[in-house]
């Protein structure tokens, strides 16, 4: 049998002990894998996120100079020398990391740069000529208690991945009246962190979230403090008071400053004595103002340049080249040019039924008029249709004859505001006829004609027609006149024919005797008065 040369032996040896050590960490591993109850008996909730393999789902490459390793991680350990030799090796319960025939390098608490460091240094030290690789392959598991305002307190398992607003995800997430600023995590070496989820949510900042560690206690007290920001920011409201909050602290959590922003004189305004309150001016972007201190029931105003960037449009609608939304100036751009510019009207376009549409001033909604919407016209009094039809007069309140502001009359081409609306509707032929008629629609227009003209060719008048009151509704203004001052109706225009309402009889003449029966009645009185 042929002997190995002696140069191999050390890297023959190094190979046999790794070998050895697989075995000895496996059986260590399996006897030391933690049961599934928790301190005091609880019960373990688990909740880590994991991929498809059945690892902890990554973000990104682990970060060697933060990630912290503890009892239960696990290495690859590669030498290659005049051969290969790989040992996997599992950092022990009392944090050491064991390199068989080699050293024991201590790793709990230190970070996973320094520990694959120390660990190259000490097999460089013991074996010359060899290239020696340390790699992490496996997280540890390790149990963290969430406490106090949560949905379920307890114990539960995280790895050094996890955040800390994940385990509170893990415990059901936070109850009523919690904290979400104020959230402490007390470390095993007695060490306290705040945590404040508002602000890791808000602009990102990690350091208010922080990972956690072995033996970690996280406890998420009440929330009793809060301060208040309104005005030109991001997303104002009221917001949990954190410790050494300031006026650009509040400001930054509420989304920063938002366009027009007058910003040297945010007021600050608290209480003096728990009623009372006085205020302050300060500039927000001199570290001097943003520095202010806030206490519980301070409130942050930021005021906003009036009518800042302010965009102003109209919507131009109907029988246009191009219709759609334009911007303009107030104050400046007049009918005449957002017509030219929406490319003029079409061949079809009736100019003289055209419309300017300016929003009600006082902005809310008539509730009136809305019910009045729902009620067919042959059922409204005439009072309420009267309403209507200024109502919607109203709307128009804009008088402009089209066809003089586009040949270039001053007192016609009126000046546009935003949120105005240029209807321009298509070219009306016909003259419609509804209510008490035969066959009620629309009629071809005639000029010259009045409206008995549409009504006879609508069929004449039905049985239930009430003759005495029908209207024309003019279709360019919206105006409604009694039919018999209409004089010639033009295209567009609405001739209505009422209903007519049927007289009871019975009950007037109910009305009548009650009538005459108290007339009755009060004679007698005064006559047997005068005869005592």
């Amino acid at each position: 049998m042929r002997s190995c040369p002696e140069s191999w032996r050390p890297a023959i040896l190094l190979l046999i002990s790794l070998l050895v050590s697989v075995l000895a960490t496996a059986s260590t591993a399996a006897e030391s894998t933690p049961p599934a109850a928790g301190i005091e008996g609880q019960e373990l909730k688990s909740g880590a996120m994991l991929s498809s393999t059945g690892v902890p789902a990554l973000q990104g490459p682990i970060d060697a100079d933060t990630y912290i390793v503890g009892p239960g991680d696990s290495f690859s350990i590669t030498v290659w020398g005049q051969g290969v030799a790989n040992h996997l090796a599992v950092v022990t319960p009392e944090g050491e990391l064991v390199i068989p025939g080699v050293a024991m390098v201590q790793a709990a608490g230190r970070t996973l740069r320094t520990v694959k460091g120390d660990v190259t240094d000490a097999l460089a030290d013991h074996y010359h000529d060899v290239e020696v690789s340390v790699s992490l392959v496996g997280l540890r598991s390790m149990l963290v208690n969430v406490l106090g305002r949560v949905a379920a307190p307890g114990t539960y398992v995280g790895t050094p991945l996890d955040l800390t607003g994940e385990l509170i995800r893990k415990a059901g997430g936070f109850a009523e009246g919690a904290s979400r600023r104020n959230i402490v995590v007390t470390r095993r070496s007695g060490e306290t962190r705040r945590v404040d989820l508002v602000r890791y949510h808000a602009t990102g900042d990690v350091t208010s979230n922080p990972p956690i560690l072995d033996g970690d206690v996280i406890f998420v007290p009440f929330a009793v403090q809060y301060v208040h920001v309104d005005g030109a920011v991001g997303a104002p409201g009221r917001y949990e008071r954190a410790p050494g909050e300031t006026v650009g602290s509040l400001i930054q959590l509420a989304g920063g400053f938002a366009r027009g922003a007058v910003t040297d004189s945010v007021e600050v305004r608290r209480f003096i004595n728990g009623v009372e309150t006085t205020s302050d001016l300060v500039r927000a972007l001199e570290p001097q103002g943003s520095g202010v201190q806030l206490a519980d029931g301070d409130q942050v105003y930021v005021r906003e340049i009036n009518e800042w960037r302010r965009i102003t449009s109209v919507e131009v609608e109907g029988e246009v080249q191009h219709p759609g939304p334009y911007g303009i100036s107030e104050g400046v751009d007049r009918l005449s040019d957002v017509i030219r510019a929406a490319g003029g009207p079409t061949d079809e376009a009736s100019l003289r039924d055209a419309r300017l549409v300016r929003a009600l001033p006082w902005g809310g909604p008539d509730l009136e008029f809305e019910r009045l919407k729902q009620i067919p016209v042959s059922e409204m009094t005439d009072m309420e249709y009267d309403y209507v039809r200024t109502r919607l007069r109203d709307r128009s309140a804009v008088v402009a004859d089209f066809e003089k502001a586009l040949a270039g009359d001053p007192a016609e081409n009126v000046l546009l505001l935003g949120g105005d609306r240029i209807v321009i509707p298509k070219l009306t032929r016909t003259v419609e006829v509804i209510g008490q008629v035969s066959t009620p629609g629309e009629v071809a227009h005639v000029p010259g004609k009045s409206y008995r003209y549409y009504v006879r060719e609508a069929g004449g008048y039905s049985s239930a027609a009430r003759k005495g009151r029908i209207r024309v509704i003019r279709g360019a203004t919206g105006e409604s006149v009694y039919a018999g001052r209409a004089g010639e109706l033009a295209p567009g225009d609405v001739v209505w024919v009422p209903e007519r309402q049927d007289t009871d009889w019975w009950s007037v003449a109910r009305e009548i005797a009650s009538f005459l029966t108290s007339i009755a009645t009060v004679y007698i009185v005064v006559d047997q008065v005068t005869a005592r």
